[in-house]
């Protein structure tokens, strides 16, 4: 019993002393020549082998784990696999060497903190080249096996979403921002480790007189397609674009009910516009007057087998986008709209990051300049969207908003949008709004979607759960199957207090 007590009290003072010797005078010629080692990182999971000690004597040796200075009740083998509770908590071992004349001496192993990732070196951006086409993100490797780094940028306090490479190509988007980056090593067992760069800001363009950058009047020949030089004329029923059966059936996103099929917006003769024409969308109902060309197939008409089970769509209707065709950043852009059409009708202007097919909605972001509904014809609603989030406004009237001539406008700078109606603002959103209730948004995490290239949309939509009265699926049967139509003047792009670029792809 008592030689259990004198055992405990030796590795306790152990803790304290990194070698004690015995009293006697014999005892002083025994010493310990390296102390016992462990890794220099240690992750929770990870079974630890101690790399044992030298003694200026030929001995036995025995161990004893310790966390946190507490001996750890049976860990005295040589490996010790360290439990999850041992995260953030000093590791240590004591070596006990056993001499041939009985005597024992005992060293203690220099601790390790658990989950603690060391990274030797610093992050730091710098410019790819005299020119200035990039910026350039330098970090060290970990000596760690296993470990993963991950890099991301960062405009003006928002993560940019899908730039994850060594590479950052500098374009008009970091006009009046800062740009910066950070490191962040990870591996199971350990707590992460972010090393965060320098910072590099980009001034603002010189201001300039406001000027028309790019238009189009539609006032081409009548009956003909828009211009496929900046337009696509889409097609399809809203399913996965490389599969037409897909397992989740969502029209577009929002139930919709009709089928985008090309020629169904065609320049026209349009009374009231700017030069007498204009783009005429029009949706049409399948049932009282049936496409040649069809009949459609619609998300609801297939199972998630595949197999045709439902309806054909009941309405063809039109929408146009410049997507790889022609990129707005920043500026002011508007079109001139009018649409007819009762409960059902859904007509829209509105813009999807560039990066779309890259990072997915809402990652790339969604701008939605105008968005009309027939059921609540007296207002106009103008949106973002992106991760969690999607702050707007509304603007109404007392008679039908969507039914007379109107033009919706966005201005658009970094982390600034403007919405309008007729040259007047109803609704401004900052990237500084989103940190504020009611989104309270970490944007380093969920960035600001919209300091970055966008396309422009025009469509008209029937049905869609976005569109009914109490923000449900219109019912087929509350649809008229009147003709829809959209009506479109003219959609012009213009600087902005020197912002706006038209990029070509």
């Amino acid at each position: 019993m008592l030689r259990t007590r004198l055992t405990a009290l030796a590795i306790t003072l152990a803790l304290a002393a990194t070698v004690l010797v015995g009293g006697s005078a014999e005892a002083l010629v025994k010493k310990n020549v390296s102390l016992p080692k462990l890794p220099t990182m240690i992750g929770v999971g990870e079974t630890i082998a101690v790399t044992p000690g030298k003694w200026n004597q030929t001995v036995k040796v025995t161990y004893q784990w310790l966390v946190d200075g507490n001996l750890v009740k049976g860990a005295t083998k040589t490996s010790y696999k360290v439990p999850t509770t041992a995260m953030g908590k000093l590791l240590s071992v004591v070596e006990t060497a056993k001499f041939k004349d009985g005597k024992s001496l005992f060293a203690n192993s220099v601790a390790r903190r658990v989950g603690l990732l060391t990274i030797a070196g610093a992050a730091a951006i710098n410019y790819k080249d005299q020119e200035h086409t990039a910026l350039v993100l330098t970090s060290p490797d970990s000596t760690k096996a296993g470990v993963t780094k991950t890099l991301t940028w960062y405009a003006g306090d928002s993560l940019i979403e899908g730039e994850n490479s060594v590479e950052l190509p500098i374009d008009n988007r970091f006009d009046s921002l800062n740009v910066t980056a950070k490191a962040t090593y990870a591996l199971t067992g350990y707590n992460s480790v972010v090393l965060n760069a320098n910072s590099i800001g980009f001034a603002a363009p010189a201001v300039s007189a406001n000027h028309l950058i790019w238009s189009d009047e539609f006032d081409g020949t009548t009956g003909s397609g828009p211009n496929l030089n900046d337009w696509n004329d889409v097609t399809g029923n809203g399913r996965n674009f490389n599969d037409p059966i897909t397992p989740v059936a969502n029209g577009w996103g929002n139930l919709e009910r009709q089928y985008y099929l090309p020629g169904s917006s065609v320049v026209a003769d349009m009374q009231d516009a700017t030069d007498g024409k204009g783009l005429l969308i029009t949706a049409t109902n399948q049932i009282d007057h049936p496409n040649q060309a069809g009949p459609f197939g619609c998300w609801y008409s297939y199972n998630w087998k595949g197999q045709k089970t439902g309806p054909n769509c009941e309405w063809t209707s039109g929408k146009i986008t410049t997507e790889d065709k022609i990129g707005f950043l920043y500026g002011h852009l508007e079109a001139r709209v009018k649409t007819t059409g009762t409960a059902g009708t859904w007509p829209a202007f509105w813009m999807l990051g560039q990066d779309f097919q890259k990072n997915g909605w809402p990652g790339c972001g969604e701008i939605d300049i105008h968005e009309g509904n027939g059921a609540l014809p007296n207002s106009n609603w103008g949106t973002l969207h992106g991760y969690s989030y999607w702050p707007g406004g509304q603007k109404s009237q007392s008679t039908s908003m969507i039914a007379g001539w109107h033009t919706y406008g966005l201005d658009w700078k970094p982390n600034y949008i403007a919405f309008s109606v007729d040259g007047e603002i109803y609704k401004t959103v900052t990237a500084n709004d989103l940190k504020i209730a009611p989104w309270n948004l970490d944007l380093a995490k969920n960035g600001w979607e919209f300091n970055k290239p966008q396309f422009a949309i025009l469509n008209l939509a029937v049905g869609g759960r976005i569109i009914g009265n109490n923000n449900l699926p219109v019912r087929t049967a509350d649809i008229n199957k009147d003709t829809k139509t959209m009506q479109v003047d003219y959609i012009r792009y213009s600087s902005l207090d020197g912002y706006g670029t038209l990029i070509r792809y």
